[in-house]
């Protein structure tokens, strides 16, 4: 029985086994989320990925609508996934063999642990008693992964990421993969893919929201690592459910004045941009904490925000972000990590926030983070 990475590490730990030695020609990076699933091919040549194809389908249609509207497709059957997946690799054409899958961010434990300063031995030998303390279910019902981020800021003590998936979440990939004729190569919690994809080898301390159909994710990276990370359960759904009562509008048109009006200053576009305002207050208010606290104890305070996900297409986002921070605030695009041709890339752009995860997970196999 192999275990599943859930850290890209350049040397795995012993909690990591099962790391396929030779890099494979091409990989896919599949992301399975409760409003649409995305898949990315790429090939590789050295240390370039080649977008191969790509491809994303509603969940919905496949998953059906859980009375738990946040649940994952890990709520469903396997053959409902199963369906899913196959439909989606045969419609986008995605031909690899070579799979890294998301673990839903709000399924997994991810936490920092401080360490005396004692030898890396002594810390892998610690850390199943040590994370007794901060798992909230048996260890004997979970895969455990860590890795040293270095020492506190007072350099008495040894930071330590720790993170925990239930075994039942690994076994489900595993039979789903299996069905589906995919070598399972690596499992990824969802908050490091967009690390990867967006922020590359940049060591600047930066925020991460992502802004997904359910919840907002927040992770805060400091050259190149996971330091903190923290799950909102609202999304930009909830926006468009407020827009739907609010002006008594359809789906889709609530979808189009969030790409087309969002948070306009015109006067003749003030009833939408009441309804949206407070929504993206509250929620960037909660953000604007997280931070704060973080920037309090962190010996390399927030530089930047990367907004990506689907919600981050809400027009004047990243203006309201930059007057909020008052730093420098971009919105991610995955696609610039990768090789594709020049006459896709305003398509890429387009679409970049929401494969964030997706285009993390295909370029795990080529870096060595």
């Amino acid at each position: 029985m192999i275990e599943i990475p859930f850290l890209k590490k350049i040397t795995p730990s012993s909690l990591s086994l099962g790391f396929f030695s030779r890099k494979p020609a091409n990989a896919v990076g599949i992301d399975i989320g409760t409003h649409s699933t995305k898949v990315i091919q790429l090939r590789y040549e050295k240390e370039r990925g080649i977008l191969e194809t790509y491809g994303e389908l509603l969940s919905a249609g496949y998953l059906g609508s859980p009375a738990d509207p946040t649940a994952s497709f890990l709520h469903r059957s396997d053959n409902e996934v199963v369906s899913l997946l196959r439909d989606l690799l045969h419609e986008s054409n995605a031909t690899s063999k070579e799979a890294v899958f998301s673990v839903p961010a709000n399924t997994s434990f991810i936490t920092t642990i401080a360490f005396p300063l004692v030898p890396e031995k002594e810390i892998r030998d610690a850390i199943p008693f040590e994370a007794r303390r901060y798992i909230p279910i048996p260890i004997s019902e979970v895969v455990l992964d860590w890795e040293i981020l270095g020492q506190t800021e007072g350099r008495d003590k040894m930071e330590v990421l720790l993170i925990a998936v239930p075994k039942e979440v690994i076994e489900k990939f595993k039979r789903i993969s299996e069905v589906l004729h995919l070598n399972l190569r690596a499992l990824e919690v969802e908050t490091f893919s967009p690390i990867r994809s967006l922020g590359g080898t940049d060591q600047t301390p930066t925020t991460f929201i992502n802004l997904g159909h359910q919840t907002t994710t927040i992770a805060i990276a400091d050259r190149g690592k996971l330091r903190v990370s923290h799950n909102f359960s609202r999304g930009s759904n909830e926006l468009t459910k407020l827009l739907e009562r609010g002006l008594g509008i359809s789906q889709d048109r609530a979808e189009t004045l969030k790409k087309e009006v969002g948070l306009s200053e015109r006067i003749e576009e003030k009833e939408i941009t009441s309804v949206i305002s407070p929504f993206v207050e509250t929620l960037f208010s909660e953000v604007e904490r997280f931070v704060a606290i973080y920037n309090r104890k962190a010996p390399r305070t927030v530089q930047k925000i990367n907004l990506t996900g689907g919600g981050s297409n809400l027009k004047g986002l990243v203006e309201y972000t930059v007057s909020k921070f008052g730093i420098e605030v971009t919105r991610g695009n995955p696609f610039a990590r990768v090789v594709a041709p020049a006459f896709m890339q305003p398509v890429l752009r387009e679409i970049g926030p929401s494969f964030s995860v997706a285009v993390g997970l295909a370029l795990h196999e080529i870096t060595s983070r």
